[in-house]
């Protein structure tokens, strides 16, 4: 019995001795394992390089958006809340005056309870040199200089501040694109991070003879758009004088090349200043007029509707129909006059924008028809822009349609698409019967100019044969010259094809408001040969009566004729030997980057320009215009070959007598911020010629008439 116990106790001990040791076994491997990895994470660093975002360039090359060097002020607030009240207000007051703000804003960002580390977003957040010294100089002066450190990153800067910031967008405060083609090329702009990993010694340093893992950091790729910066600003120009007369709720212009679908303006207003985003309402920065809300568009659909009626042979432009008032279903359907013009042709329907016309015509094309032609010309879905939030248009489901219903949509009430949709549209009829996807950029470069993107361009739909579109063009021509509201839209010597739109706007609740109107305007020119495409909307004008030749005409015409002349288009006309003369007037610039001073103000001279120059040795880093750009001739002509480098720094121009456009570009080509005053020519600047300052930091201009 003995033996029987001494065996079974030296079983359960042997059993209970394996079970200590393999625990223990298990316990070394685990804690082992913990301990080397908490070891390897404080002997290994790992440091992220921040890549370089890309910048954007308009059409001709000129900068739009570029990163620049700037710094993140970061501020040890535990260790300022130790200091007294009187040194912290001080510290407040001296930080206020630096960023510009309120000093009680500072003060409530610097007494902020349970922040160890205070990044003050935005007012020291990405701050060029120059703050940066003046902070850190502040913070000396008070004892403090160990309670501010300054870290090195980039600066999104956008030199033109509003110019084309519904296209180009703007990069959050993570320098993520948030808007526009900052967001919708975000992939090529951001770049790809890259870092450096090694063994440090307790100080942080590397340890000798221990590997170091580098990954190369990729900085963005560079985006050119199709904007052309003087059409853009022609655009702006139309929009100023828009708001000044009739202060509408909103507009737009957008000009286009209808044999490609490329964009070369598109102005909003409201607009914002991309560098100073977050002082404006979302409802701005999400919205950009020209694509994104889609609205009833009135007299400018009619094109649609005839070029379908056309197409089906359902109609000829010679048969008659008696206007005024149509009934459908009991409803009466006045045209605009209410009492009509007696018997008219289809012909005269569309001249006469009158819609009990387009009633018949729709009729006689019917609801199958009439909706096949509604898809083919892109009305049911978005065109494809690329550019993020275009807006889907509304478009009454074919089962449901009610005959009331398809009457208003032939004269473009009842329905809503966007403006970039009614430029699509209006695009294949300009250029023969081709629906194009419209787009914004026309490619994208690496930094070292490969080309990582080239837009081809996208045929959506055959709409329609040429002669049917030629049909509808000549009509076009007769509605701009024939407008029984007067000849707004006529540029002598050419021929414009065009058709307004007064659309009424629907209530939420239903029906339609008695005094408010979208007034529109779309066209092409030269009609028998497009090169421009122009639409222009305006809605809720104020001050005028509602008629789209009142408000949207007039800036169609000013942008076109200023267009026409600057890309040297002839009139069709030989009697216009004014406008014929200053077609000869344009040249071609020349590439003269990597030439000597002297060598490129030789060729720039021999072309035609006056050249200026900024450093008169070694060779050209950039120029402007850039190769290629048509140029009045006469015209400026600028060189950049600083005599001296410095780093971050970059030395300012004379430019004192160029006109605004001029003085942007220049200014924008060596990353300098411009804050004009005034409209005219540079009379006067804040900073003398020759002077040396950092990258990305401002410069004031007053311009004013010809001195």
């Amino acid at each position: 019995m003995k033996h029987r116990i001494r065996t079974r106790s030296l079983q359960v001990g042997f059993v209970l001795l394996a079970g200590i040791v393999l625990f223990r076994i298990w316990h070394i491997q685990t804690a082992d394992k913990f301990l080397k990895v908490r070891a390897q994470s404080e002997w290994n660093s790992l440091n992220t390089v921040q890549p370089i975002r890309g910048s954007i360039y308009d059409a001709n090359g000129g900068i739009l958006a570029f990163d620049a060097p700037s710094y993140d002020m970061d501020i040890d607030l535990q260790a300022i809340n130790k200091q007294s009240q009187a040194k912290i207000a001080t510290l407040a007051q001296g930080l206020a005056k630096i960023v510009s703000v309120k000093e009680s804003t500072i003060l409530a960002q610097l007494q902020q309870p349970n922040v160890v580390w205070l990044r003050m977003y935005p007012y020291l957040v990405h701050v060029p040199l120059a703050t940066k010294q003046a902070v850190i100089k502040l913070f000396s002066k008070l004892g403090m200089q160990n309670d501010v450190h300054p870290y090195k990153t980039y600066h999104r800067i956008y030199p033109d501040g509003t110019f084309a910031s519904e296209v180009i967008g703007f990069t959050d405060q993570h320098g993520h694109g948030a808007a526009g083609v900052e967001l919708a090329y975000n992939k090529y702009l951001a770049g790809v991070a890259g870092s450096s990993n090694f063994t440090q010694d307790t100080f942080g340093n590397p340890i000798p003879f221990k590997p170091i893992t580098v990954k190369p950091v990729q900085n963005g790729d560079n985006v050119y758009l199709t904007i052309n910066s003087v059409i853009q600003r022609y655009s702006e120009q139309a929009l100023a004088i828009i708001q000044k007369r009739f202060t509408p709720a909103h507009a737009a212009i957008i000009v286009a090349n209808p044999n490609t679908g490329a964009i070369l303006a598109m102005a909003t207003i409201p607009n914002y200043n991309p560098n100073y985003f977050w002082h404006y309402p979302n409802t701005t920065l999400d919205t950009n007029w020209a694509i994104s809300d889609p609205f009833e568009p009135g007299s400018t659909f009619k094109t649609v509707t005839l070029t379908g009626a056309l197409a089906t042979h359902s109609i000829n432009l010679n048969q008659t129909y008696m206007s005024g008032v149509d009934v459908i279903n009991g409803v009466p359907i006045h045209d605009w006059n209410v009492y009509g013009w007696g018997k008219l042709t289809y012909r005269q329907a569309m001249i006469y924008s009158s819609n009990v016309g387009f009633i018949h015509i729709g009729q006689a094309e019917g609801v199958q028809n009439f909706y096949k032609y509604l898809n083919l010309f892109g009305m049911t879905h978005k065109t494809g822009i690329d550019l993020p939030g275009e807006g889907s248009p509304l478009i009454f489901p074919k089962t449901n349609l009610n005959p009331v219903d398809f009457a208003t949509m032939t004269f473009g009430q009842g329905l809503a698409v966007t403006p970039i949709q009614q430029v699509a549209a209006v695009g294949a009829i300009a250029n023969g019967g081709n629906l194009l996807t419209p787009y914004v950029v026309q490619k994208v470069l690496s930094p070292s100019g490969k080309v990582v993107y080239a837009h081809q361009v996208h045929v959506v739909n055959h709409v329609a044969s040429a002669s049917v579109m030629r049909q509808v063009t000549n009509v076009m021509v007769q509605v701009v010259n024939n407008d029984p509201q007067g000849n707004v839209g006529v540029i002598p010597g050419y021929s414009i094809a065009g058709k307004t739109g007064t659309a009424e706007i629907p209530k939420p609740t239903g029906g339609y408001y008695k005094n408010l109107y979208n007034l529109s305007f779309v066209g092409f020119v030269p009609a028998n040969h497009p090169a421009l495409e122009i639409y222009v909307t305006v809605s809720e004008a104020h001050h005028t009566a509602q008629w789209g030749d009142w408000v949207a005409t007039p800036a169609a015409h000013y942008v076109l004729q200023k267009s026409l002349a600057y890309l040297g288009i002839p009139p069709s006309s030989t009697t216009s030997s004014a406008v014929a003369q200053h077609h000869h007037q344009y040249v071609i610039t020349p590439n003269v980057v990597g030439m000597s001073v002297q060598t490129a103000t030789h060729i720039l001279t021999r072309a035609g320009f006056q050249v200026r120059d900024i450093g008169t040795s070694g060779n050209v880093l950039h120029q402007w215009p850039a190769q290629g750009t048509k140029a009045a001739a006469g015209s400026n002509a600028w060189v950049f070959a600083p005599s001296t480098t410095k780093t971050g720094e970059v030395q300012i121009p004379n430019v004192t007598g160029m006109l605004m456009t001029e003085a942007m570009h220049v200014c924008s080509l060596l990353g300098i911020e411009m804050i004009p005053k005034g409209a005219g020519y540079a009379l006067s600047q804040n900073i003398s010629p020759g002077k040396y300052i950092p990258v990305g930091s401002s410069l004031t201009v007053t311009f004013g008439p010809t001195p």
